[in-house]
């Protein structure tokens, strides 16, 4: 195959502004692709007016060509993909014009194609021309999402536990197929490759391809907290968002307040389900921000950043975010997986409720331990999370199909 010049990627969602988990991921792969001096075009899928706005954003800032398709109705979508034997994901991101699309550069429109997610490989096996394709093919699956689904199943009621076991099963198959025919696959984290080796194929090594922080935008706050906060931060419709949420609340929270009076705890993100809205309206020690422009003013303002988390694929941005920002993180086992120099030299990993109480309490009350695992976590993240280092990977798969003369 040719040097691939000209790369089309494939987002689920307008990858601009990079204020979420997958938005900031593509976004910095799309703006690291063109620093490369490639061609990129995006093809994207959109439901609202602000999709094309953000499109329009995203063209102008990196002077590429952004096309959004628009997506039916969410049940019809849904249904969609019940009666084609396919995945909920599949059909909750597919367009028949983008088909149509994808269909066309497989056919010589482009060089390389790099799939955002791996539901989105559907489009690319259910082309007419996939077999006498012309361009090399390049899987971002970020997450082992069938293990996700997976732990769903396991934490949900009977009727949403067989929902989300045939998604995990679907979706295996298709985490399976682009690990098998992609000329290279990608996940965030050593933990993760390690994880679909085992659960879900290891034909062929997938590579890591990691996230990286973007230090202009987040960084230690000028002038030392005096209050006593506790923060966390992430899409609040999201299900290991909002069990962790809840379960600190519940389980840890009422004695956090009663060993550290006067202590705040605040939410922030967008889309908070009602469950997490009600939070502050029964606790007023709890604050529920919903959509900020900007998070920074919150990390500033914060004591102590945690991540409960019970639930959790990849890599959590929201940790790398507050290490710059020179917080303390009281983290689960969990949470801190896929992320390199997490141990207890550079945060509180706990997964016992008691433990994960005094943790917190520690933060404030044993300052000068607190500082020094944040100083730690601080040193570690900038000698290895910058984006151009974590993208190093996709550059040098891209680089295999360069002409040797």
């Amino acid at each position: 195959m040719a040097k691939p010049r000209n790369i089309t990627v494939v987002s689920q969602r307008v990858p601009y502004p990079p204020n979420k988990g997958e938005k900031l991921r593509t976004y910095h792969q799309v703006e690291f692709l063109t620093q490369l001096g490639y061609q990129v075009d995006v093809l994207c899928l959109g439901e609202s007016e602000q999709d094309h706005a953000d499109a329009n954003a995203l063209r102008e800032k990196l002077n590429i060509s952004v096309t959004v398709y628009p997506l039916s109705h969410k049940v019809l979508r849904y249904s969609w993909a019940m009666l084609h034997r396919q995945a909920i994901s599949v059909g909750a991101f597919y367009s028949s014009a983008l088909q149509k699309e994808v269909n066309a550069r497989l056919r010589g429109g482009c060089d390389a194609l790099l799939l955002s997610a791996s539901s989105l490989g559907y489009y690319v096996f259910n082309a007419p021309h996939y077999h006498a394709r012309t361009c090399a093919l390049f899987m971002d699956m970020m997450d082992v999402d069938s293990d996700k689904w997976r732990q769903y199943a396991e934490s949900s009621s009977f009727l949403m536990s067989a929902v989300y076991r045939r998604e995990g099963k679907l979706i295996k198959r298709l985490e399976a197929r682009a690990n098998k025919d992609f000329e290279d696959t990608f996940l965030i984290a050593k933990e993760e490759t390690r994880l679909f080796e085992k659960t879900v194929s290891a034909l062929k090594p997938v590579k890591v391809l990691g996230n990286g922080l973007d230090f202009s935008a987040f960084y230690p706050a000028p002038a030392q907290v005096t209050d006593t906060n506790f923060l966390f931060t992430g899409v609040m419709d999201y299900k290991p968002n909002v069990d962790a949420v809840m379960w600190f609340v519940e389980r840890c929270w009422p004695s956090i307040k009663q060993r550290l009076p006067g202590a705040t705890f605040t939410v922030g993100g967008m889309n908070p389900t009602k469950e997490i809205q009600q939070l502050s309206e029964r606790d007023k020690t709890i604050e529920v921000t919903g959509f900020v422009d900007d998070m920074l003013p919150y990390f500033h303002k914060a004591t102590a950043f945690v991540a409960p988390f019970r639930i959790a694929r990849g890599v959590q941005n929201k940790m790398l975010q507050a290490a710059a920002c020179k917080l303390p993180v009281i983290s689960t086992s969990m949470g801190a997986e896929g992320i390199n120099y997490a141990n207890e030299s550079t945060m509180f990993i706990v997964d016992e409720e008691s433990s994960f109480i005094d943790a917190c309490v520690d933060c404030v009350k044993k300052a000068d331990t607190a500082q020094q695992l944040v100083n730690n976590a601080y040193s570690a993240l900038h000698n290895t999370y910058s984006w151009e280092q974590q993208l190093k990977p996709l550059k040098q798969a891209l680089k295999k199909y360069e002409p040797t003369s």
